[in-house]
């Protein structure tokens, strides 16, 4: 250091030193979607969502957006002090003076039943071992129970209880209260008992606004200015710089670790204390922090650390792997960083800066720009001041002018120095200088016997004094280059927008190996590479990847830790082949905003995978309300409703922004198959058919770490009815029994006019026989009763036989046609008179026993079953060839059954019908169907045959 003072000295520019570096703080406030800016209570759910106070509402975040809740939503008002998850997931809400809130599923009740107004702002909300709500307000405390509020304690003139703020357990039976003007409460539930322990009688500050009880149950009280312990009944002051005792005001603690607690100040940032030694490291604006300004702090899942803030909104910081030394320390604008003489020393454009083995910067020329630095195989310094070209030797306090002139690039090698103008390259060697014709350069690396020259336009060789290209490298086709770097004497390194070039020469010849930037995905705007042993690390726009170079480069494998650091975190991006990897692997680079200072040892990776959920469905165009669909079988969609777009949600706090989703539809076709990786968190399914579906996604944390137990909604669009089975079954069967109906109809209707038919025409027979009968008998009858009387007289014995028989016949045959008896004496007698005739003028001996059955059948029914009989005797004479027969009638019940029976020969009754052309049979088969009467024939060859009739009554 002494040496370099010494050097610049000669420069004529005084020294400062400046100690602070910047560390990364990211801000959410109402520009990305935080309901109000003045933000005080914030805590992490079961969900891992974390929820935020302001004074314009409460808000959700879920690491990229925010779900707001103000008075339009139902709060009972914006100005939100206290907010606290209850075992049943629900989100207490405490307001300035107006009461309570709850919200639960996302819908707000406010609860009653206190005096409000008396009691004043909610401060704080717990719950007790048993569910019970403990609301603190600063009067009194309230209780929820069974639904309802109640006052457990409440201040009165004789038990001043005010300034209540926060509160935590030591136990299920004792809670602390820190008190803004009372010091620090003790309450006791059983017996209910609250008692003022500790306040300024007892030498400590009656302005107290937080209160912690650690795992060895000491209790911690944040005050102003000063921060208290009380274990074992004991008390323990702390008090911090006296200067800054305004500024200490404590109003939150949270616990790191065991040896440390985080304290929040209203008025100076906050800090760090240690437990054991009682130190304070304070971190605030000069560290980049946006505001002095803090309230609560607490830290998430993933390790990062939350504030609430004044006007700030809220305030993520994660560790201080990443720092930035910025124009705050003189580092306005950095053009070079090179290691020398165990210093880092820092060309600026307002002068050299060196940064010390204790990371302290100290300004050692000011006004006056350097612009290049170049350490020299014999450890000397190179330094160009935008004017000239200066050496320094380890072993002098002179400079060496090494030439005037302004030169972009500086380099010394193999006894030639290297002068990058704008037009051309300016070579010192021992005996001579000459001129190559160049155009500006970004560095130079020595490869083989000659060198590689690096260009935005383009990679180039240098030797025997000329430029050349690089055989299989045209700067038309390979250019846009960014850095280089040495591997080993005949290998390099160079990277361009889209390349990575892997450069060997063996007896002056060239071998490339490319890769395409596309292989490492996460980095974008490539700057600069860097080659560290089996490092390769690779600088982008807010990130670092480190790549196994042996692994690349000999199996053509990638694998890489990728280093975050938050967006935009340098204004500007950092220089072209800008890195530098100092002794202590603290990894640097140049930029118009400062210098990046990247320390591995004190990253903090992710490891946690992120939490899945759905934050919105939409069916087509609208939240889909899954209330109206839910059945017991689960959400049921109809066939028409089937547009749906799900927006994923991976909740995330460190790289929200990196986070990667893959889904698949379980019922599609191929629905088994995992999508690409996307940033894209929404996706649509477009008129889905209908099915039993499983939307799953999976996704990672920003940092290549997946959740791989993935989120499932299911679902089941029902089939149009007229695609059913049952639609179908349905639709054949009303089909079949419409057509069985229209042929069954159809026939029924030809089967009636076929009876009415043969009906009408057994009427007209029956009265054309009635009329024949009647003609015979009247007319043709007479006149054969006067023959036979004129025969009588003449006493011709032959002509009066003929005539006599000749009238006998004619009576019979009218008396086959009408019956005249049927009408005169009834059916029971004209039956047994037609059996006794057939019995006299037949062989067959004929028996009959017939009921009087006169008042049973109408005269219609009577005569059908008269002809019925009669048809039946009449095939029994003509084609039974029977010896006996019998004719019964009587009555049964509600039936009048009538059985002729035979001893003939008998015959198949079946085939009888089906080959008949019988008129008889079949008119006596119609006179049956008339009657409604059921016939029975039942027949055995040789054995004879019986008719059975049966007639309803």
């Amino acid at each position: 250091m002494k040496r370099l003072f010494l050097i610049f000295f000669l420069l004529s520019i005084c020294s400062l030193s400046v100690t602070a570096q910047r560390y990364q703080f990211k801000k959410y406030k109402t520009e990305e979607g935080l309901v109000n800016n003045e933000t005080y209570a914030i805590m992490q759910d079961s969900k891992n969502r974390i929820w935020v106070s302001t004074t314009g509402g409460i808000s959700c975040f879920n690491g990229k957006t925010f779900k707001n809740y103000t008075t339009e939503d139902g709060l009972v008002s914006n100005i939100v002090f206290s907010i606290f998850e209850d075992s049943k997931g629900r989100m207490w809400v405490g307001t300035l003076d107006n009461g309570i809130s709850i919200i639960e599923n996302g819908k707000i009740t406010n609860p009653k039943g206190v005096d409000f107004d008396y009691l004043g702002s909610a401060t704080y909300i717990l719950e007790g071992a048993d569910g019970t709500i403990y609301i603190i307000f600063v009067k009194g405390i309230v209780i929820y129970k069974k639904g309802k509020l109640e006052y457990l304690i409440k201040g009165t003139e004789d038990n001043q209880i005010s300034g209540m703020q926060s509160a935590d357990w030591y136990d299920d039976n004792n809670l602390y209260i820190a008190s803004s003007n009372k010091g620090i409460y003790k309450m006791t539930l059983n017996p209910l008992k609250i008692e003022n322990i500790f306040n300024e009688k007892d030498g400590i500050n009656n302005i107290c606004y937080s209160v912690f009880v650690d795992a060895k149950k000491d209790i911690w009280v944040g005050a102003y200015g000063e921060l208290y312990k009380i274990s074992n009944g004991k008390l323990t002051i702390y008090r911090f710089k006296p200067e800054d005792f305004d500024k200490n005001r404590v109003y939150g603690i949270l616990e790191e670790n065991e040896n440390e607690l985080f304290l929040s100040f209203e008025g100076n940032g906050f800090g760090i204390f240690n437990k054991q030694t009682g130190d304070l490291k304070i971190i605030n604006e000069a560290q980049g922090l946006p505001t002095k300004y803090i309230y609560q702090m607490i830290k998430d899942t993933e390790g990062n650390h939350w504030m609430t803030s004044y006007g700030e909104g809220i305030i993520r910081f994660r560790d201080t792997a990443f720092k930035i030394y910025d124009d705050t320390q003189g580092l306005s604008s950095v053009n070079d960083i090179v290691e020398w003489n165990e210093e880092l020393i820092i060309a600026t454009n307002d002068g050299v800066v060196v940064l010390d083995e204790n990371k302290n910067i100290y300004q050692i020329t000011k006004g006056s720009p350097i612009k290049n630095l170049f350490v020299t195989p014999e450890d000397n310094l190179l330094y160009n001041t935008g004017k000239a070209v200066f050496e320094h030797s380890n072993n002098s306090t002179k400079l060496k002018l090494i030439d005037e002139g302004d030169y972009n690039l500086l380099f010394k090698e193999r006894d030639k120095t290297f002068l990058f103008g704008t037009d051309n390259i300016k070579v010192l060697a021992e005996d001579s200088t000459y001129f190559i014709k160049s155009k500006r350069a970004i560095t130079i690396k020595p490869i083989g016997d000659r060198y590689l020259v690096c260009k935005i336009s383009g990679l180039l060789q240098m030797n025997d004094k000329k430029i050349d290209t690089i055989p299989g490298l045209n700067p038309k086709l390979h250019n846009d280059f960014r850095s280089m770097d040495i591997i080993n004497a005949n290998e390099v390194l160079a990277g361009s927008e889209k390349k990575l070039y892997h450069i060997t020469i063996h007896n002056d010849s060239f071998k490339i190996q490319t890769f395409n930037m596309s292989r490492f995905p996460s980095l974008k705007h490539f700057r600069a590479l860097k080659v560290d042993g089996n490092d390769l690390w690779l600088a982008g726009r807010d990130k670092l990847l480190k790549v196994d170079l042996e692994l690349l480069l000999k199996k053509d494998t990638v694998i890489a830790k990728k280093y975050n650091t938050m967006s935009h975190f340098l204004e500007n991006d950092i220089d072209f082949n800008s890195l530098l990897i100092t002794d202590d692997k603290t990894i640097l680079a140049a930029s118009l905003s400062g210098m990046l200072a990247f320390n591995e040892k004190a990253f903090l990776p992710n490891t946690q995978p992120p939490k899945l959920d759905i934050s919105q469905i939409l069916l087509f165009s609208e939240p889909l309300e899954d209330s109206l669909f839910r059945t017991k079988k689960g959400i049921v969609l109809p066939f028409q409703k089937n547009y749906l777009s799900f927006s994923m949600e991976a909740i995330t706090y460190t790289n929200p922004e990196d986070v990667h989703y893959q889904y698949r539809m379980k019922g599609l076709r191929d629905g088994n198959e995992w999508s690409q990786p996307t940033k894209e968190p929404n996706v649509v399914f477009s008129y889905l058919p209908p099915g039993e579906y499983v939307f799953e996604f999976i996704a990672d944390n920003g940092d290549g770490v997946w959740q791989t137990q993935p989120y499932q909604y299911s679902f089941v669009i029902t089939v149009p009815f007229w695609k059913t089975w049952f639609f179908w079954v349905s639709l054949l069967s009303i089909t079949s029994i419409s057509v069985f109906l229209f042929y069954y109809l159809k026939n029924k209707a030809e089967q009636r006019r076929n009876e009415a038919y043969t009906h009408n025409l057994i009427k007209a027979q029956e009265e054309e026989r009635t009329r024949v009968a009647r003609e015979l008998h009247d007319s043709v009858g007479q006149k054969l009763m006067l023959l036979t009387k004129k025969t009588k007289s003449t006493g011709n014995q032959e002509m009066e036989t003929l005539a006599t028989n000749t009238l006998q016949e004619l009576r019979a045959i009218s008396r086959g046609l009408h019956p005249a008896t049927l009408e005169r004496l009834g059916p029971a007698a004209a039956i047994r008179n037609m059996v006794d005739e057939v019995d006299a003028n037949t062989n067959i001996f004929f028996t009959h026993e017939i009921e009087d059955i006169d008042t049973l059948l109408s005269k219609e029914a009577s005569l059908h079953l008269y002809r019925i009989i009669q048809e039946v005797l009449n095939n029994i004479v003509k084609h039974a060839e029977a010896k006996a027969a019998s004719v019964t009638i009587e009555k049964k019940k509600n039936t009048i059954e009538a059985i002729i029976t035979d001893n003939g020969k008998g015959f198949e009754f079946s085939e009888k019908v089906k080959i008949s052309e019988s008129l008889g049979m079949k008119t006596l088969l119609e006179r049956a169907k008339i009657l409604h009467s059921k016939i029975d024939f039942k027949s055995q060859i040789n054995k004879g045959t019986t008719v059975t009739l049966t007639i309803p009554i």
